[in-house]
């Protein structure tokens, strides 16, 4: 009975062996003449849906009593960039969009302007011209950055409204322009009333690749339409899937 008993283990030991008990464990032995053995397992991930988003800074707060001068601009086709932060003037013949999209593309400086309304002797020579005085624009740059691994793809969404008591114009022109970095398109939209519904500024088929970065340009145009008072405007950024 014993001999029997050795015989069946000893078939056993010889067969290539790989069992996997309720337990979860597994085992093989190689087969007799064999130099290998081979075992397998299973990986089971799962990776939820997540959209999120970080913006670097909530607050831009605009005192046209003292407005901050920016840097002159000077508009670059080949390498378009927008204005650095800051308050700049709009020469008094420059008076609509389409009036300073042409004054930029033929070379047209912005200067920087610390006054309001916007006025200032640049030359010194005690007279001001019309390229020294006129409207002025004041911007704003913050960094928003975004992650979607939808696979389907991603938008980001901006909507603007009045905030609490404020009035719904009056302000003048207020614009927001989202360049998706390093080198990605740009979306933008321009108002003088309030609410703005939700406006796609950006896409991209696909996930996010991790953080992308936006650079988010504010800007307004007091162009003379604008009323005395305290305003406030509400920013809201959506990221949502296609």
């Amino acid at each position: 009975m014993k001999k029997l008993v050795f015989l069946v283990l000893f078939a056993v030991i010889g067969m290539a062996l790989a069992t996997a008990p309720q337990n979860g464990q597994a085992w093989a032995i190689n087969e007799s003449g064999s130099d290998s053995v081979s075992l397998s397992e299973t990986i089971r991930v799962t990776i939820p849906t997540r959209y999120a988003l970080h913006l670097t800074e909530t607050l831009w707060e605009l005192d046209l009593s003292n407005p901050p001068a920016g840097s002159d601009y000077a508009f670059s086709s080949s390498e378009p960039t927008a204005p650095e932060n800051g308050c700049y003037l709009v020469p008094k013949y420059v008076a609509s969009g389409n009036d300073l999209q042409g004054y930029l593309y033929d070379g047209g400086i912005l200067r920087g302007m610390d006054n309001y309304p916007a006025i200032k002797d640049y030359d010194g020579d005690g007279e001001i011209s019309n390229d020294e005085k006129g409207t002025l624009i004041c911007v704003h740059h913050k960094i928003l950055q975004k992650f979607s691994n939808d696979p389907d793809g991603w938008k980001l969404l901006i909507s603007v409204t009045n905030g609490q008591n404020s009035p719904t114009s009056g302000f003048g022109y207020f614009g927001m322009a989202d360049h998706v970095l390093p080198a990605g398109a740009w979306g933008y939209f321009y108002t003088n009333s309030l609410p703005v519904t939700e406006q796609q500024v950006a896409s991209g088929a696909g996930t996010t690749g991790g953080w992308l970065d936006d650079d988010i340009v504010e800007a307004f145009w007091f162009d003379g339409t604008e009323a005395a008072g305290d305003y406030e405007l509400t920013v809201t950024f959506t990221l949502a899937g296609l």
